[in-house]
């Protein structure tokens, strides 16, 4: 080979190397990590279920244990799912893209976010979940009593968090306003005082114990489906509210149905069933109560699903289809 063949040759394969390095970092950069912030901003204010996969992609920003890659192929599958809400549930290309996380060895906390975010999403438990209202007459009040169930789920951990309210004619009936220990009057001349359950709420995503002038004083009740139950007062507001009674809470065999109360007959027996009414439109909601003999006590009917602000977090979501 003569020195100007050689030059030319030597000249070619240095020039497809550098295409084939260019190709390679070209790949690379197509590919890039998605964050919290870029997701949620892309989002309809109501999307709670976007919201999930959003909150999902900020739980794998925050990993230190994936390689840049891994987050970015993890951060863009859930900005995926959370952009497009009708193929979100396919349960197809989830599974294939956890699976395919399983054999390239992605650390097992990576693929738990991206399996949280999809139940959290998909879950029938989020029927549940709504700002529901109730309208209640009472004889001895010149006006009916709206009832406010502002009600929380987290699918992946079965939490059910309840936050209620008793208004009557623009006043907060139940909890009654007023600090740890305080009682007041109400307009009938009875005396109340501070719910046991009673948690502050300011919008700020945390419950408080001490009222700040910012926000409401909510009843709270809430439970983990066959886990942790809680002490439990009724909402109506006393001046002595006893000893309560402690709850727990199951998932019945329909996979909808929530059964809460004394379920192991150490105290009263009683129990609500409740249950999102998924062939009326729009869905309403209703909680019915039965005694230790399971004889049917009373039907509450939330007949309204609001998009309301809740108190808890200052974010409203849609209600349930």
């Amino acid at each position: 080979m003569n020195k100007m063949n050689f030059r030319f040759a030597l000249a070619l394969l240095i020039s497809i190397g550098i295409l084939l390095t260019s190709c390679d970092e070209d790949d690379s950069l197509t590919v890039e990590i998605v964050n919290y912030e870029s997701t949620l901003a892309l989002l309809d204010p109501l999307d709670k279920g976007g919201r999930w996969l959003a909150n999902g992609i900020k739980e794998t920003n925050e990993l230190s244990s994936l390689e840049e890659i891994q987050e970015a192929n993890i951060t863009n599958f859930l900005n995926d799912l959370a952009l497009n809400i009708e193929t979100r549930c396919d349960e197809s290309v989830s599974d294939a893209f956890i699976s395919d996380l399983t054999v390239e060895g992605y650390p097992q906390e990576a693929i738990t976010i991206v399996e949280n975010a999809i139940i959290r999403v998909c879950s029938d438990l989020n029927k549940h979940e709504g700002y529901w209202t109730e309208e209640v007459e009472n004889p001895d009040i010149p006006f009916p009593i709206t009832v406010i169930n502002d009600m929380h789920i987290d699918a992946a951990t079965k939490r059910v968090t309840v936050y209620a309210q008793m208004i009557v004619n623009g006043q907060i009936l139940s909890p009654p306003q007023v600090e740890p220990g305080e009682c007041t009057t109400l307009f009938s001349g009875e005396t109340v005082c501070f719910h046991p359950n009673a948690v502050y709420l300011n919008g700020s995503g945390e419950e408080l114990t001490q009222g700040g002038g910012t926000g409401q004083w909510w009843v709270k009740h809430a439970w983990t489906l066959d886990g942790e139950g809680h002490q439990n007062w009724e909402i109506e507001p006393l001046e002595d509210y006893g000893e309560g009674m402690w709850v727990d809470g199951i998932l019945l065999d329909d996979g909808i149905t929530m059964k809460i109360g004394d379920l192991d007959n150490s105290d009263t027996g009683e129990y609500n069933l409740r249950k999102p009414l998924l062939d009326t439109s729009p869905v309403t909601y209703t909680v019915t109560r039965y005694n230790a003999n399971d004889e049917l006590q009373f039907v509450s009917t939330f007949g309204g699903c609001a998009t309301e602000i809740s108190a808890f977090d200052n974010l409203a979501r849609g209600c349930p289809q």
